[in-house]
């Protein structure tokens, strides 16, 4: 049995070109909606090579000194000595005039950061002169004391006896009593026969007081 009917057998060619054409541009179509494969990527661990070749891009030095993280630096290849500073911070007291800071580093390099030296103070030698050492030895003495002239019982007047220790204007009147009723005293023994003048009192007074 013919799948055509009479008619149309003599198109079958062309209804089969159709069919087979209308069948690869469905199948097109379903290949362009599809969603394409995501490709894989595999990340591959860095080889010996590739290691060793990273570490040789970096160095590291020491840093010590006046400096605030004193230790270890890692820099890459060809830093220059400002940048390992900057890493370990300098402190207020650092004397970076006496470093290259411009200078390339080298694996393993030690870099010490001085400190300012405070200046001392100059001491100068002062020589005296002969004037002066002279004028420093020599000592002020106090004004010798002129000796006190002891006083004349015989002439002797009532504010000069009241001057005199121990003896008060009541006991000077005595005295000048006792020389006008007696006379001129003849010895400074005398003063015991007056009122009022024992043996202590005397012996104060026979250093200052006299008979003439």
């Amino acid at each position: 049995m013919s799948l055509f009917p009479e008619p149309l057998k003599a198109y079958r060619v062309y209804v089969l070109m159709f069919v087979l054409n209308l069948a690869v541009v469905a199948g097109v179509i379903y290949l362009l909606r599809r969603e394409p494969a995501r490709p894989v990527v595999v990340t591959m661990p860095p080889t010996r090579a590739a290691r060793a070749e990273t570490s040789a891009a970096r160095i590291s030095v020491t840093v010590s000194g006046a400096v605030n993280e004193p230790g270890a630096v890692q820099l890459a290849r060809g830093a220059l000595l400002a940048e390992a500073l900057q890493r370990a911070g300098v402190k207020p007291e650092a004397d970076l005039s006496k470093l290259d800071l411009t200078r390339p580093l080298k694996d393993g390099d030690k870099i010490v950061v001085p400190t300012k030296t405070v200046s001392e103070p100059v001491t100068q030698n002062v020589t005296a002169s002969p004037t002066a050492a002279r004028v420093s030895t020599v000592s002020v003495m106090p004004p010798a004391e002129t000796p006190r002239a002891k006083l004349n019982l015989n002439t002797a007047t009532l504010a000069e006896l009241d001057a005199l220790p121990g003896v008060g204007e009541t006991l000077a009147q005595r005295i000048l009593d006792y020389r006008q009723q007696n006379g001129a005293f003849k010895t400074i023994e005398d003063l015991k026969n007056v009122k009022g003048i024992g043996d202590k009192l005397f012996d104060d007074l026979k250093e200052l007081v006299t008979v003439q």
